[in-house]
């Protein structure tokens, strides 16, 4: 991770704040990449399957598994922030097959088992080498594994000049530059939103 700083980003106000502001960004940055990743769920989910998501949060990414009415054999969030993590599990507590552990998710440690889903959104710009960490993290797929990504990339002139700018003051994020993305093994599909400033990837 990129340091203490960005941990203190996503302590215990931010994280009391986090779920009502992330709604507000996905509707009003991201509402598309939001449709990506509802997509990719259905087309990947069943109950056979195993899910690892790396920079979990407050687990909205698994209420909306929820919310789609998705089955899964297991979940296991990742965050090194135990304030995020103590309203995951707040949110899913008693919930069978649902599990959270307080990690850097650039050292994951012993996860168990590899996965059949890898989800990480919003989490590349907070790290010193974006495509070293998506590299490593595949070797945690499964064979015919598959990897969803959502982060904050180069947005185009006129939103550049004041939005990275404010990512970097408030949330101690810069964007993921173009040639970093490019040293993505197996990338499948990518897509951009929003000025250039979403970024959507697929690896399998």
């Amino acid at each position: 991770m990129a340091g203490d700083s960005v941990r203190r980003v996503y302590g215990t106000l931010q994280a009391v704040w986090y779920d009502p502001l992330k709604r507000l960004w996905n509707g009003m940055a991201a509402s598309r990449a939001e449709e990506d990743l509802s997509l990719f769920l259905r087309e990947n989910l069943d109950e056979s399957k195993t899910i690892l998501e790396l920079g979990c949060g407050t687990a909205q990414n698994l209420e909306k598994i929820f919310s789609l009415k998705l089955g899964f054999r297991s979940y296991l969030g990742l965050d090194f922030s135990p304030d995020m993590l103590r309203i995951a599990r707040r949110k899913f507590h008693g919930c069978p097959h649902v599990e959270f552990r307080e990690r850097d998710v650039t050292e994951p440690g012993d996860t168990g088992s590899k996965f059949d889903v890898l989800l990480c959104t919003w989490v590349l710009s907070h790290l010193l080498s974006p495509s070293t960490f998506v590299n490593r993290a595949q070797e945690l797929m499964k064979e015919g594994g598959k990897f969803f990504l959502i982060f904050f990339t180069e947005p185009r002139w006129y939103l550049r000049l004041w939005m990275a700018p404010l990512a970097r003051l408030l949330l101690r994020s810069q964007y993921v530059r173009d040639e970093e993305v490019d040293r993505f093994k197996k990338v499948k599909r990518k897509s951009r939103y929003s000025g250039n400033m979403v970024m959507v990837i697929e690896i399998y």
